[in-house]
């Protein structure tokens, strides 16, 4: 008997992706020199395209603009093999854009996002979507989504549903994140986001913002931290794994990266911990091609990332 892939249905941000790499050190208040280029993104998208690479059943629940950028998405996602059938049709405003603009080191120096499209997104909207969801192993979110369905999900979750794993996505976003976590059997966010979210100095100890937020009720987080690489934590105890060197083109979807490579892995049984290595290695690997998604990211690409790859930078700072 054959056994079908896991499969995993990813919720939230869709759009279309603009990137200007500066050609010299940039200059504020004035006009500087880029290359630019474009793509789909959008955490969601990418964690969905991702995941199919590697193998998964995907799905995508989003909403775009009813305008060639957005069926434009949607039919690139479709030719990979994702679910779009729960991709709504806005027809009263644009599909979702990101603005990137990264320094000469390909370092984000700031990202301008166009998101008012997700809050026309509803809890109706997700009970329609029930029939896409029900069999996912895994149910993937981003805080681009309105509160009250980022609530709707966790509810879900706490009343049976699929294992559910949030993303922050970002610091002016992360307060839409329920006060009480439990039913997110993972988080991921990043330092910044980590100490917004309980409100305190993003200087604290990493160890302190782990305890706090698995205080909440989160299941496992994973806390990633640039160049260290992440910090995965349960109630079991706390784990850097450390990020592995690459060289850096553009930096901007090595987060989603990390984000679908570690659902791929844990959909496939492993534990959190080798799955954010592979994470970390799909994250290397993307940083090294210009847009949101590595074209030719597979399993395999990814094992030999980890047996040939060195860790990045300095992994002994204390947790």
């Amino acid at each position: 008997m054959t056994t079908s892939p896991p499969k995993l249905v990813a919720v939230g941000g869709a759009a279309i992706d603009r990137c200007y790499r500066a050609i010299a050190p940039l200059t504020l208040g004035t006009s500087n020199p880029v290359m630019g280029s474009g793509g789909f993104g959008g955490v969601a998208r990418n964690v969905a395209e991702t995941v199919a690479r590697l193998g998964c059943r995907a799905a995508l629940m989003s909403i775009v603009g009813d305008d060639g950028s957005g069926w434009a998405l949607i039919n690139h996602l479709a030719a990979l093999g994702v679910d779009v059938e729960a991709v709504t049709i806005a027809t009263t405003r644009a599909t979702a854009e990101y603005i990137a603009v990264l320094d000469a080191d390909g370092r984000l120096s700031l990202g301008l996002a166009n998101m008012a499209v997700f809050d026309d997104l509803t809890v109706a909207d997700l009970t329609r979507a029930e029939a896409v969801l029900a069999d996912a192993d895994w149910v993937f979110a981003d805080a681009n989504l309105p509160a009250d369905v980022l609530a709707a999900l966790v509810a879900r979750r706490r009343f049976g549903g699929g294992r559910l794993a949030i993303d922050a996505v970002s610091v002016p976003k992360v307060g839409r994140l329920p006060d009480d976590l439990s039913g997110i059997d993972v988080l991921m966010l990043n330092r910044a986001e980590a100490a917004a979210l309980l409100s305190v100095d993003a200087a604290e100890p990493l160890a302190a913002l782990t305890t706090a937020l698995l205080a909440r009720g989160a299941g496992a987080l994973v806390l990633s931290d640039g160049d260290h690489g992440a910090l995965v934590a349960d109630p079991a105890g706390v784990v850097r794994v450390p990020a592995l060197r690459a060289s850096r083109v553009d930096e901007t979807g090595a987060g989603d990266a990390l984000i679908g490579a570690t659902l791929a892995a844990l959909a496939a049984g492993l534990s959190l911990v080798d799955a954010v290595r592979r994470g970390t290695a799909a994250a290397a690997l993307t940083v090294e091609f210009p847009g949101a998604v590595r074209p030719d990211l597979t399993a395999a690409l990814i094992d030999q990332a980890l047996a040939g790859r060195q860790p990045r930078g300095n992994i002994t700072d204390a947790v």
